[in-house]
């Protein structure tokens, strides 16, 4: 007796017989949604850890919004001069403080979050002690500096009164009265290079008459590191000028009460410098953009804090924001990793959707035997589509769903980021792909099959089809070069890089049957019958199609390219590392004086060392055109011994080293070369001059972009002195340790200098989130690609194996060998794919042209100039190599899972035209 099946178990089974089409494609599915979801995650995580890392790197000097006036506070609360009684902070400092914080409250958010309460400090700069020459002393006045140190010997001092009723006659000085007394503490290191002892009085003279400085205490700072003493410098230790002909000469800074500042009779030129620290914690990608725009707003005017009827003083601040630089450029760097990974993908993406058709077109072979009995027996078009229908959305929808589930959850949990609405978006659409495919596939299956290898011949449509793909590429391309990369991801330009593999392919398929042919026709006269079969099989019915071709052209490209843009990044990153050390190590963070100098030359392992000074602003009149530049000294002839023909400060073949007569040379950066260009009249500081030549990129004497480089031997006509220097360059000779050097120049120059060696610095670079982004996007973009491709190629032999089976059974029949079947599957794969992997080499050699020329590299290196194209073979064997083996390894593994699920009907007949 028959029991009654339901329709629903009818479809249950349906669904569930032949499922391994369907689990490939769930599986491809639940993949690219997974990366599809996740890609803007990590595109942003990336951006904002580009960002944090560029913040946390730069110096509080740099990172704070600073200005820097001449001249004092104006005093709008004091009492008539002379007075007795000192004031207090507030009274003097306490409107001036306050209008600063009017100016941060205001200003445009996120500004009044990422931005601190100011800090103000005012230098009287080096006042002439009478007691010494070679002794000078800069007073400090700065509110809530006790905050920032604590007193080890002594007392805070107190504030100074503007009137002394009864003072002693200085020796020396009798008859000029002592207009005030001033209390300061100093640091230990400044005190004993001053030879000043607490208690002891020193005494300066102005025109008004005599003060007196006493030092009351002094201080250790609470944290060294604190921005406070980076913006304030020589506070700590003093400054020290020794230039081995002339007196050595120190110069101390001490701190008075901020009270003090009114004190009668003090000498000395005053600025002011204020400044509010910045946050950089508080400044994500989401409010990048917005706080840049803001701190233009706030620097680009000046803020009116006072009027005249105040009294004198500074009457408005205009601030400076040198991390806009920092910030934009770690944007840029941002929207160009976005662009090369978008130009990158676009390949692999395009693959990805060739593949998932040709997995749907496994699931409808798989189903075809069924579907055509359900026709048959009466079924409809349209009954036949919900049926693929529902199958496309287990396979598709259900995949997709927890691909992007799995991503929004792991985004917040580990994260903590939200998820991007256009990657869940795409994640979607691709679950949406596979019921899309089989719905319009469907009536395919229940047609009846016609032989392909018969009465094969050129299309219209194909032509037309290959013309506006070629036409499409043609576009991208002008484009690419006419309008240029719109920062992010373009999208139309994104897909260049796809319209041109798509391209190669076509001319690769158009192509490979020339070669294909010669062997068929070579083959017919031979003995060989596998060589005969494959041969007229390869030529009749091509298995690989445009689908898999595309996947090795564009699987190829992809490693190929990567490998180029990896050799060009690292090549660009120990060009612009070297250049920036210009020799093997740099030194710098302090003014070190001949005498240094040459006990450095003296430690063992460095073969020579030279010196170059710090940044001395200088005018150049260029043909009556004045424009400012800063000035570096050098000894041209050791510059050049320690740096070699290498990069670094001199390019390659100049030589600053005085002529026998005629103009000085000297060497200007990019900017100041361009400010010159070809005049012969040139004069710096009233020097006559000859630019011989140009170093464009980076350079060991930091990140300045407008700069000349002259002699030392020309310092005393320019300068009216020699320069002291604030960066040495070291060469190690052979036997040289670059550890053990670094630990003889801590011993000479002191522990807190900054050494950095060439591979530190490319290590610095290398480490940066948006390289290892680059770096890994790169190397994942190669992998899916090769997956992407071993998957086209098995989906398709796996296609093409009824006919290949029956090909076999009757040359079985005729004797042929069992190795006939891996002889026939080579040459149902081997040639297009040869064909298909040189193309994909050539034109993965060609995509890294279009991506330079589109997107900005020199973020990834540290260089000003851009990275010259380099093929690495070690890196290529890398990417290509790896590419290879595993397309190839996968490829064999699946051919030999399906040749064993096959073997029960190899010999099952199936009816074809």
């Amino acid at each position: 007796m028959s029991r009654r099946v339901s329709t629903g178990a009818l479809v249950a089974h349906h669904l569930r017989s032949h499922a391994g089409g369907g689990v490939i494609v769930a599986l491809l599915v639940f993949v690219l949604a997974l990366l599809a979801a996740a890609a803007p995650v990590a595109l942003n995580a990336v951006g904002d850890a580009t960002l944090r890392s560029r913040l946390d790197a730069i110096a509080p000097t740099v990172r704070d919004v600073v200005s820097e006036n001449v001249g004092t506070t104006a005093f709008p609360q004091l009492p008539d001069w002379p007075y007795e009684e000192p004031p207090t902070t507030d009274e003097v400092w306490g409107d001036f403080l306050g209008e600063v914080e009017g100016i941060r409250a205001e200003a445009d958010a996120p500004l009044p979050e990422v931005l601190r309460p100011a800090t103000a400090v005012t230098l009287l700069a080096e006042t002439q002690l009478v007691e010494s020459r070679t002794r000078t002393v800069t007073l400090a006045f700065a509110p809530g500096v006790e905050d920032e140190f604590e007193v080890v010997e002594g007392r805070l001092p107190d504030a100074s009164a503007s009137y002394l009723p009864e003072s002693e006659q200085v020796p020396g000085f009798e008859g000029m009265p002592v207009i005030s007394r001033v209390e300061i503490i100093m640091s230990p290191a400044t005190a004993a290079e001053m030879e000043w002892s607490v208690g002891e009085t020193r005494t300066s003279r102005s025109a008004q008459g005599l003060v007196e400085f006493v030092l009351v205490g002094l201080y250790e700072p609470v944290d060294a590191g604190s921005d406070f003493w980076q913006h304030v410098p020589s506070s700590l230790t003093p400054y020290i000028f020794d230039n081995g002909n002339d007196p050595r000469e120190v110069k101390g800074m001490g701190f008075a009460h901020p009270a003090s500042i009114v004190a009668g009779g003090l000498a000395g030129s005053p600025s002011t410098k204020v400044w509010f620290p910045t946050a950089v914690d508080d400044i994500d990608g989401a409010n990048a953009e917005t706080a840049v725009a803001a701190l233009n707003k706030l620097t680009a005017v000046a803020h009116v804090i006072g009027t005249m009827d105040q009294g004198p003083g500074i009457l408005s601040l205009r601030f400076d924001a040198d991390i806009t630089a920092t910030i934009e450029s770690a944007l840029a760097q941002q929207r160009s990793t976005a662009g090369v990974i978008a130009m990158l993908v676009s390949g692999p993406v395009g693959v990805a959707a060739a593949v998932l058709v040709l997995g749907c077109r496994l699931i409808l072979e798989g189903r075809r035997s069924s579907l055509r009995l359900l026709s048959a027996r009466g079924a409809s078009i349209g009954q036949l589509r919900r049926l693929l229908g529902a199958e496309g959305v287990l396979v598709g929808v259900v995949p997709a769903l927890l691909g992007a589930a799995t991503v929004v959850i792991a985004a917040a949990s580990v994260f903590g980021a939200a998820p991007s609405a256009a990657g869940v978006a795409t994640a979607l659409l691709t679950g949406i792909a596979p019921v899309a495919i089989l719905f319009v596939l469907a009536p395919s299956v229940a047609e009846r099959q016609v032989r392909a290898d018969l009465g094969h011949r050129g299309s219209r449509l194909r032509l037309i089809v290959e013309g506006v793909v070629a036409g499409l590429a043609v576009i991208a391309l002008t484009l690419l070069f006419l309008r240029g990369y719109s920062d992010g991801a373009d999208l139309l330009l994104a897909a260049t890089p796809l319209l041109l593999a798509l391209v190669a392919c076509l001319v690769t398929i158009r192509l490979y049957p020339l070669p294909l042919a010669a062997a068929h026709a070579r083959a017919r006269r031979g003995a060989s019958l596998d060589a005969f079969v494959g041969s007229a099989r390869a030529l009749r019915e091509p298995t690989l199609g445009v689908t898999p071709v595309l996947a090795l052209v564009v699987g190829v490209s992809v490693a190929m390219s990567s490998g180029v843009l990896l050799s060009t990044l690292q090549s660009g990153v120990d060009e612009a590392s070297r250049a920036q050390v210009g020799a093997d190590l740099r030194v710098q963070g302090g003014l070190f004086t001949r005498e240094q100098l040459e006990r450095v030359q003296q430690i063992d392992g460095v073969a020579l060392a030279t010196g170059i000074s710090g940044a001395e602003p200088a005018t150049l009149d260029i043909g009556g055109v004045k424009a400012g530049t800063s000035v570096f000294v050098v000894d041209a002839a050791d510059l050049r011994a320690v740096q070699g023909e290498g990069p670094g400060m001199l390019p390659p073949g100049v030589s600053l080293e005085p002529p026998a007569d005629g103009p000085m040379p000297l060497v200007a950066s990019g900017d100041a070369a361009d400010l010159i260009g070809d005049t012969d009249e040139l004069r710096l500081d009233g020097v006559d001059a000859q630019l011989v030549g140009t170093t464009r990129g980076p350079a060991p004497i930091g990140g300045r972009a407008n700069w000349v480089a002259i002699d030392s031997s020309y310092a005393e006509e320019v300068f009216g002195s020699d320069q002291s220097d604030r960066t040495i360059l070291v060469s190690l000779d052979d036997e040289g340790s670059a550890d053990a050097v670094e630990q003889g120049l801590r011993e000479v120059l002191g522990p807190t200098v900054r050494i950095d060696g060439a591979a530190q610095v490319a290590a610095g670079i290398e480490s940066g989130p948006a390289v290892q982004g680059v770096r890994g996007a790169l190397l994942l973009a190669t992998g899916v690609a090769a997956l992407l491709s071993a998957l086209a190629i098995v989906m398709t032999l796996t296609l093409a194996a009824g006919p290949r089976a029956r090909v076999l059974a009757l040359l079985r029949t005729l004797g042929a060998p069992r190795r006939s079947s891996s002889s026939l599957a080579l040459w149902e794969i081997g040639p297009p794919a040869a064909a298909a992997v040189l193309a994909g080499t050539v034109f993965g050699a060609l995509v890294p042209l279009v991506v330079m020329a589109a997107v900005d590299l020199r973020p990834f290196t540290g260089s000003s100039v851009a990275p010259a194209y380099v093929i690495d073979p070690a890196i290529l064997l890398l990417t290509l190599g790896g590419f290879v083996a595993l397309a190839v390894v996968l490829t064999v593994l699946a051919l030999l899972v399906s040749r064993r699920a096959r073997a029960a009907g190899v010999l099952r007949t199936v009816e074809e035209g």
